[in-house]
């Protein structure tokens, strides 16, 4: 190669290598100093998109967790209140079998009525219990009053809200008291079940995960199934008129077909000849039941309401159809007809006083509740929560206004509160202990639930963090290595500049 004086190509090379040592150097020194293995785009384009989503599912994963965290939070308050109420139903139990000893005057029962009636006071206190505001109680038809709950997450009986106030939801929760051998007699409640839902997943979509955590209905915890004992059986007569009309009969369990009359087989398992005489009459719990039955109603020349079912009502009634070789609609259930009916129940030929018809072994259903479904929004709590409206007797019907013509004045305070302790049986208090275990073990099993999606996403987030770090992270030992092999070529290559540079001079020894 020629000696030149205007070109340098060993020192323009060698300062170009200097240049890329001198980069890979500070490369080193910005990764092991941030500790990224990838401190630019440049570095690894494809590789730092994919950080950047593996990053941000890592902090909604976070999100997540902290949102279960406070859903066991809002748990474990609530289960912390049921506990609570479990212990004064507890103590009203034990105050009711002190009451129920014969050693006891009047003074001492009132006494323990006293303390029942406090207690109750204390229940009433405890629905307005929160977490970070949000209820953690409610009572019947409240969806449209909860202010402290995000409505878009509320479910009422299986049903989003979607802040649709004033709307009315079916499919209300049933509960059973198991308190009679057959399962047929058996009391339900029918109540209303709030929910708000969690969703659990960092994509926030309800498909991907989510768990419905309950917001206890207190009023149907607390209530009694048997508000008949106080004067009424709601469950029927829900206009509070003392008579049962056809609607009425038609939204009763009784009235199991739904065509607002009571046929033989309905009215031979309604127990509604409440003294059991044997004769539907006035004298039973609601009065002439032959004319709330539906078959007294005048058809066919009959007189309307006169307690007595005439022949053209009882061809008016269905029975009277010829079935079985009887004359259809001549005024007279023949033998035929009377097997057909089902309102004979012996098949001996007769509708008389052995029929169950007429007769029931137990406990009429009027009285004692078997049978019915029970509205809580209209029964006696342990609370006075959303009483029921008592009808004053003087046309207008309000909250707290005891009136005598439904008997509540003896037994009620103005608050709604049951003044007598001995008018609520062992049994009742029974049954609300068992509504609180079971509302305290679905609280118990939302709190497993939750917890085991925790677990998943805190695995899940250990994972995303590996992932993450597996792109991201720099490895330390490998980066230390290059950072000396770096800094040993940006050694060399400056004194290769130096060198190079002094090429230039040869040719000046020569001009000398």
């Amino acid at each position: 190669m020629p000696i030149t004086i205007n070109t340098n190509a060993s020192a323009t090379e060698a300062t170009f290598n200097l240049s890329k040592a001198n980069d890979n150097l500070r490369r080193s020194i910005a990764r092991l100093s941030s500790g990224n293995r990838i401190t630019k785009p440049v570095d690894d384009a494809a590789g730092l998109a994919v950080a950047y989503k593996l990053q941000s599912s890592v902090k909604r994963t976070e999100a997540a967790l902290n949102n279960h965290q406070n859903a066991l939070s809002f748990l474990q308050v609530q289960d912390g209140v049921l506990e609570a109420i479990g212990d004064i139903v507890d103590r009203m139990s034990e105050l009711r079998t002190m009451a129920a000893d014969v050693s006891k005057n009047a003074a001492d029962v009132e006494n323990y009525s006293k303390e029942f009636l406090e207690l109750q006071d204390q229940l009433a206190q405890m629905k307005r219990e929160k977490f970070n505001g949000v209820e953690l109680f409610t009572v019947e038809n409240e969806q449209d009053t909860l202010k402290g709950l995000n409505k878009a997450h509320l479910y009422v009986n299986g049903e989003v809200h979607n802040n649709e106030n004033g709307k009315s939801y079916d499919n209300k929760e049933l509960y059973e008291y198991f308190d009679h051998p057959n399962v047929d007699n058996r009391t339900t409640s029918s109540f209303d079940k709030y929910e708000f839902k969690l969703y659990t997943h960092p994509s926030g979509e309800e498909e991907d995960g989510n768990i419905n955590l309950n917001i206890v209905n207190l009023q149907f915890l607390l209530g009694i199934k048997d508000p008949s004992a106080f004067g009424v059986d709601y469950n029927l007569d829900t206009d509070l008129s003392g008579t049962i009309n056809n609607a009425e009969w038609k939204a009763s369990t009784y009235d199991r077909d739904g065509d607002g009359t009571i046929n033989g087989t309905e009215l031979a398992d309604s127990g509604l000849d409440s003294n059991s005489d044997g004769v539907l009459d006035t004298n039973d719990t609601l009065g002439n039941i032959w004319t709330l039955s539906g078959f007294d109603t005048g058809s066919g020349g009959g007189t309307a309401n006169d307690g007595i079912v005439d022949a053209g009502e009882w061809t008016a009634s269905g029975f009277d159809n010829g079935a079985g070789g009887g004359t259809a609609n001549d005024g007279l259930l023949h033998a035929d007809e009377i097997t057909a009916s089902g309102l004979d129940t012996d098949n001996d030929g007769d509708i008389d006083a052995d029929d169950d018809l007429y007769t029931f072994s137990k406990a009429p259903h009027m009285v004692d509740g078997y049978g019915n479904t029970v509205s809580v929004g209209s029964t006696i709590n342990l609370a006075g929560l959303n009483q029921v409206t008592l009808d004053s007797g003087d046309g207008t019907v309000h909250k707290g206004n005891i009136g005598t013509n439904t008997k509540y004045s003896e037994w009620l305070t103005a608050d709604g509160y049951i003044k007598d302790i001995t008018k609520i049986s062992i049994e009742e208090f029974t049954n609300i202990i068992e509504k609180v275990a079971d509302a305290r073990a679905e609280n118990g099993a939302e709190q497993q639930r939750v917890n085991q999606s925790l677990n998943l996403h805190q695995n899940n987030l250990v994972n995303l963090e590996a992932a993450h770090g597996r792109i991201m992270d720099v490895d330390v030992a490998l980066e230390s290595s290059r950072l000396a092999r770096n800094s040993v070529a940006v050694q060399a290559s400056a004194a290769m500049v130096a060198q190079a540079n002094q090429l230039s001079s040869v040719a000046l020894s020569l001009l000398q």
